[in-house]
This record gives structure tokens, C-alpha cells and sequence, in this order.
């Protein structure tokens, strides 16, 4: 006769990093559903006030600190609610992880994130999640440095990493890196890119810049832009012949709009192949 099977309680230690691990994978991947590579956060309209939430969640005795942008204008409270439910629903599929998270509202500025991060480690904070934005995180991880813990942010700049900060993210690196090396694999080597004129753009600019001449390819054309378009699509228009690909670095409306902008531009989108990191 086989003995009724009676389910171990988890233990403690394996369920708190668990725990962790999972909190710390789900808003990263909500951000990512909600939003393209490049955290185009800054447009669209302020959103209407959220219902007032906790400001902690758990009553774990190791707290976790967790800045987002959860008042910022635009996208970026949208894809900062989405993350902070992330967070919350990834505790909840624990059974007593003895986690505490201390969500604190940076408002996407770096003075935000900095009183966030020191109201969380005023608190208890044995680690600190985020914050979203680059140029925010300098200002969380000197708060996290003179208290000797670790900060893991989600920006996709890897230029803010260093000691006791690691990102735990997409980086724009790795994404220029496999998608020159895949479009390299199917046959093609001259390369077009057409990218905003940001920090986000910089950084593809690098990637691609290098990783196309170690996959044997050549740059037949490069065009950056900032709000107006038209003389640099103009440009990459008339480029555009001697490339058999064309690498976009942008989403949502704003890739609609390049892309327009292209096609006004005499550009021929038709006979390239259409490469993105959105």
C-alpha cells in the first residue's frame, strides 16, 4: 500500500531566493511587454493619478528597495505601474519568502532616485531593484555604495554599471551584436542604420559601428536624427542603393515616423532587409 504523499513545507532559505529571483525577472519583463528596447518613456501624455498603493508589500523581515518611476510623465508610470504588479504578484506566488518590498517612487529624475534609494536603505534595505533610467542610477548607487549594499538597476545602459551595480537587463550591445550577426548569416554585408540622435542611439551607433566590420560587413550609410527628419532620411534615401540592409533603432509612433520619413526621402525600403532592436 503506498503511504498518502504529504507535501514538504518549502525551505525557508531556497523559497527567499526564489523569492528574489523571481522579483527581480518580472519587472523587467513587464517593462519589456509594455514598452520597446529603447525606454522611449518621455512622450505621450501625463496619465491619469493611480489609485493610492502600500508603500510596502510582505511583512518578510528582508527588504528588498524597488525605485520606479511610478509618478513620471508619459509612458514611463505606465510601464512603471506594469513592473511594480510584476513585483507584487511574483511575491505573492510564494508562501512566506520573508520578503519585504520597499517601493519607493523615484519619479524618473536622478534627485528621485537618490531619496528613494536613501528613504529604502533608512528603512532596511538589504538590496536595491532598480532604477529604470540611466541617468538616475549614479545618484541610487552612491546611496547604495556608502551602505555597503548592492543595487541592480534595469537600464539598458551598460556605462552605468561598476562596483556593487549590475543591470539586469537587455543591453543595446548584445542586441546590435546578434542582429548584425544574424542579417551577416543570411548573406548580407553592406549595412545602413538610420538612429535617433540620443543617448539610446549612441550607444547602437557604438555597437553597430563595431560589430558590423567584425562580421565582415561595410557601413554603406549612416544617418542619425533628432525631431526633424527630413535631411538626414533624405540622405540615407539617396544612400540607401548600395545597402542591402537597414538597421532602425526606435519604436512605437517614433519608428512609424522614421519610416515615413524614409520612404519621403526617396528611400526604397522594399529591397533592404529591415533590421530593429524595438
Amino acid at each position: 500500500m503506498v503511504a498518502p504523499f504529504t507535501p514538504k513545507p518549502p525551505r525557508t532559505g531556497a523559497t527567499r531566493r526564489g523569492a528574489v529571483g523571481l522579483i527581480l525577472g518580472a519587472p523587467l519583463i513587464a517593462g519589456c511587454a509594455g514598452s520597446g528596447m529603447q525606454s522611449p518613456f518621455s512622450g505621450g501624455e501625463q496619465p491619469a493619478g493611480p489609485p493610492q498603493q502600500p508603500a510596502a508589500v510582505g511583512s518578510g523581515q528582508v527588504k528588498v528597495g524597488l525605485l520606479l518611476p511610478l509618478s513620471a510623465s508619459g509612458n514611463a508610470a505606465v510601464a512603471a505601474q506594469s513592473m511594480r504588479n510584476a513585483a507584487e504578484l511574483a511575491l505573492a506566488e510564494f508562501q512566506n519568502p520573508n520578503i519585504q518590498l520597499l517601493i519607493k517612487d523615484d519619479n524618473g529624475t536622478p534627485q528621485g532616485a537618490q531619496q528613494g534609494a536613501q528613504q529604502a536603505v533608512d528603512e532596511g534595505a538589504e538590496i536595491i531593484l532598480g532604477p529604470l533610467f540611466a541617468q538616475s542610477v549614479p545618484a541610487a548607487a552612491q546611496v547604495a555604495r556608502n551602505r555597503g549594499i548592492s543595487m541592480i538597476a534595469f537600464s539598458t545602459d551598460s556605462s552605468v554599471a561598476g562596483r556593487g551595480v549590475y543591470l539586469l537587463s537587455f543591453l543595446p550591445e548584445s542586441d546590435v551584436n546578434r542582429i548584425v550577426e544574424y542579417a551577416a548569416g543570411t548573406g548580407k554585408r553592406s549595412f545602413a542604420a538610420f538612429l535617433p540622435e540620443n543617448a539610446y542611439g549612441n550607444v547602437v551607433e557604438a555597437a553597430f559601428k563595431q560589430a558590423v566590420p567584425r562580421r565582415g560587413g561595410r557601413i554603406a550609410a549612416f544617418e542619425k536624427y533628432g525631431a526633424d527628419r527630413t535631411q538626414s532620411a533624405a540622405a540615407i534615401g539617396q544612400a540607401l542603393g548600395s545597402a542591402d540592409s537597414l538597421l532602425l533603432a526606435d519604436d512605437g509612433d517614433s519608428l512609424v515616423s522614421a519610416a515615413d520619413a524614409l520612404v519621403a526621402g526617396g528611400a526604397d525600403l522594399k529591397r533592404v532587409q529591415l533590421l530593429g532592436t524595438g
